[in-house]
């Protein structure tokens, strides 16, 4: 098992007031805010690192898969990009979707293959199985 951190500071009122998350004991520091959060205003949301986190994860997992099926790793690449939609609701704010568009190069793989690679990756990698409570979309294909 291993164990990994992340914290967070705010200041200030939620309308007005900013924060900064780190990666881990000594990574990198982001600004927050709440106009970043409901406004798609330039800045850091949590849902931005959501979906990071959620992209990365996928890729990993699917790479993995794919070198369990014999492919080298070093001939794949995967590139994914992730949508997190955070939703206001009766009983509050919730990240209800997160859509994944995954581009990859696997050599002598067909695009249905690659497909049925990267919706098990999808199912399985840590970050959606956390996030099982989001509809996870998947729009995957071979470049």
């Amino acid at each position: 098992m291993s164990k990994h951190r992340g914290s967070a500071i705010w200041s200030g009122p939620v309308p007005t007031g900013k924060g900064s998350m780190k990666f881990g004991l000594s990574g990198p520091e982001v600004p927050y805010n709440l106009t970043a959060r409901v406004e798609e205003e330039k800045g850091t949301n949590p849902e931005q690192l959501i979906a990071a986190a959620h992209a990365g994860c996928f890729s990993m997992a699917l790479t993995s898969d794919l070198e369990d099926a014999g492919i080298d790793g070093n001939s794949v690449t995967i590139k994914t990009e992730a949508t997190a939609t955070l939703e206001g609701k009766a009983d509050g704010f919730w990240i209800t979707e997160i859509h994944l568009v995954c581009r990859g190069t696997v050599p002598g793989m067909s695009d249905a293959d690659f497909k049925t690679y990267a919706e098990k990756a999808k199912k399985t990698c840590p970050v959606s199985k956390l996030y099982a409570s989001a509809n996870i979309t998947l729009d995957a294909a071979l470049i």
